[in-house]
């Protein structure tokens, strides 16, 4: 029977809402399911920790009855895991599973440092010449790229959903620093050559990137990026499910949904964005883009499904990589009340649990 069951592993917080969950979560749930059942699959949520090895069975969660239910199953083969934890004891824990014969996917037991990824795709002059120039931050290096470029994004080598991210631009009498505070207010800093405090307390806690600011094209004057859904698909090969615009706020330099960020298809953006370029022509250079480095880092990198990309375009229609989201979280943009807000997205849901079921027919 465990032939049948599909295991995904949640957050610790996804994880305790349940049986109650609610809004968009649980309308992703949803989509798990229907694309579940369709092929003959019993997903089954549980936390990290709670699959062991050599033991045969696990109480999980079974959606059934319109209600989740906490239950004992038999431990699933396929694994699907939406949890990004880069410590040793994760990782020793996900080669124990694997040696004891579980096939676990969108496994995030690599180094997912931004400034690594960055290196390694630059390896690659097809997609080098459509990365912003990057260092990692040091003084001098700060110093170097202040001298290249009037804007700059400082932004944590690991972090997630834009926390802690700053923007540098050059003013009349110097640099003003741009950043958001924990209770996502935005504040505005002017110095000169010495480094505001707030930059050099972020800097003592985490280590930081120095990004040249591509100039995104803009919606209505809010500057915007998209994310990619770049995922393996039922046959194993990576495809396109989603292209999700991201637009900034007014006056904010932050696109993110969790930012307060708003969220579009790129079909209705892109007239307005790019009224002289073809949309095919944009959505095809996208698209070249996301799988030629999904290529690259699945070459690198085993065992991966599902990555959200980050790609920035011009006004003159040029892609750019911004960064990479190994556990790609969707649910803030891309639902409203409850409710996916574009049918075509539920593909961005669907797309991993096919790929499970790929893997099961050859497991």
């Amino acid at each position: 029977m465990s032939d049948h069951y599909l295991g995904i592993i949640l957050p610790k917080s996804t994880y305790e809402a349940l049986p109650g969950l609610q809004g968009g979560t649980r309308s992703m749930f949803m989509i798990w399911e229907k694309a579940a059942r369709k092929h003959g699959l019993i997903p089954c949520y549980f936390r990290f920790y709670d699959i062991q090895p050599g033991v045969a069975t696990l109480k999980a969660y079974v959606y059934k009855d319109e209600t989740f239910h906490l239950q004992e199953v038999p431990a699933p083969k396929v694994i699907y895991t939406r949890v990004l934890d880069y410590l040793p004891a994760y990782r020793s824990h996900l080669k124990t599973l694997m040696k004891d014969g579980h096939l676990i996917y969108n496994v995030p037991n690599y180094d997912v440092e931004k400034h690594k990824v960055h290196d390694l795709l630059a390896k690659t002059e097809s997609v080098k010449a459509h990365l912003p120039d990057t260092e990692l931050f040091s003084v001098a290096n700060l110093n170097k790229m202040a001298a290249r470029y009037n804007q700059l994004i400082l932004k944590k080598s690991y972090g997630e959903f834009g926390m802690g991210a700053m923007k540098m631009e050059r003013v009349k009498k110097g640099w003003r620093l741009s950043y958001k505070t924990k209770e996502g207010e935005l504040k505005q800093v002017d110095f000169t050559t010495k480094l505001p405090p707030v930059l050099t307390n972020r800097l003592r806690n985490h280590t930081y990137l120095i990004q040249e600011m591509v100039q995104l094209a803009d919606y209505k004057g809010r500057p915007f990026d998209l994310r990619v859904a770049t995922q393996k698909n039922q046959t194993g090969e990576w495809q396109i499910s989603g292209v999700m615009c991201k637009v900034a706020n007014g006056g904010d330099f932050l696109t993110n949904g969790a930012q307060g960020g708003t969220t579009y298809t790129f079909e209705a953006v892109a007239p307005h964005s790019h009224p002289t370029i073809p949309y095919q022509t944009l959505v095809d250079s996208i698209h070249q883009l996301a799988l030629r480095t999904a290529r690259i880092l699945d070459h690198h990198f085993p065992r991966l499904a599902d990555l959200g990309f980050d790609i920035g375009i011009t006004q003159e229609g040029k892609p750019y990589f911004i960064e990479c989201n190994f556990i790609s979280d969707y649910v803030s943009g891309l639902f409203e009340d409850g409710r996916i807000l574009h049918d075509e997205w539920e593909a961005v849901f669907q797309t991993p649990i096919e790929y499970g079921r790929y893997l099961m027919d050859r497991f």
